[in-house]
């Protein structure tokens, strides 16, 4: 009775020790196995198409050769692996990538948009803290945006687990370098709803510059807080109102936090005014939500 059904569920079995050799990336011997199935069950149509798909992947994957389009090269077989449904095949052809790319000079600086990128790979593959170190390296390179690496390793770090570490990440990144920010991978959950809550809600403020007002917004919310430890000093922050060098949504936080620090820390009526006439000045709207928020009307 067991040989009966060591026989009848043979081609199952054998192609699961395909896919255990494909988990250890042996393209060779998983080819071998699943030839096995192919051969000695012609109908078995599961295990022709495997055998083409493994062929295929690893006659790529050994070709790669060391080039200045090697990543390019690697890149472009990843957007292929799009095609490929088999599990344990992704899988290894995913972790061939990791390596050949570990294996390229500086490869944390290697990018190509829209999202190919060692950090990314890792992401896929679940290896959230190496992910989070690669994204973290980057940031060294002087030609990749700051703000989209700093995102994508709060990401990381959000997959983590380390949530509280992430936010900070995230409003590093709002305030350093905004417009490259990839607002569309955003894992935090209170990130995500942040993003959407000030879409629907902040008025005066247009669609694009939304990413740029989250710092403002996220204190308004709850979420983020503030450098009350080291404010910026009044004189110098009025020195920057009229100059083109300092974006409105960046200036408005550090008046913000100004404000806040002469509110809760260092009791200065006078300055506090003159602070608060320049955030309304540069934003009514959101100076109106600050105003309710302090007043405890705010929800």
């Amino acid at each position: 009775m067991q040989l009966d059904l060591f026989a009848d569920n043979r081609a199952n079995i054998l192609l699961n020790i395909a896919d255990e050799y494909l988990r250890v990336q042996n393209f060779e011997k998983a080819l071998s196995t699943c030839g096995q199935v192919r051969d000695e069950y012609p109908e078995n149509r599961q295990a022709a198409q495997l055998c083409v798909a493994i062929e295929k992947w690893h006659t790529l994957i050994a070709g790669v050769e060391p080039s200045p389009s090697q990543a390019r090269q690697l890149n472009e077989m990843h957007t292929g692996l799009a095609s490929a449904s088999h599990p344990a095949l992704r899988a290894a052809v995913m972790e061939s990538l990791v390596t050949l790319l570990q294996q390229l000079p500086e490869a944390d600086h290697i990018f190509i948009p829209p999202r190919f990128h060692l950090g990314h790979l890792l992401l896929e593959r679940g290896r959230f803290a190496e992910a989070t170190r690669s994204f973290r390296s980057a940031l060294s390179s002087r030609t990749l945006e700051r703000g989209r690496f700093l995102a994508w390793g709060a990401d990381a770090t959000t997959l983590a687990g380390n949530a509280e570490e992430a936010v900070n990440l995230y409003l590093q990144a709002f305030l350093e370098d905004p417009a490259t920010i990839d607002i569309q991978f955003f894992k935090h959950p209170a990130i995500q709803k942040l993003h959407q809550h000030c879409l629907q809600n902040a008025d005066g403020i247009e669609d694009e510059g939304v990413v740029a007002w989250l710092p403002v917004w996220g204190w308004l919310q709850g979420l983020f807080s503030l450098p009350l430890h080291c404010p910026p000093a009044f004189d110098e922050l009025e020195s920057r109102i009229d100059g083109e060098a300092s974006p409105v949504p960046r200036l408005w936080y550090e008046l913000l936090t100004r404000a806040e620090y002469l509110r809760t820390i260092r009791r200065d009526d006078r300055e506090m005014a003159a602070v608060r006439r320049l955030m309304k000045r540069l934003n009514e709207e959101m100076f109106e939500c600050y105003m309710q928020k302090i007043r405890g009307k705010r929800q």
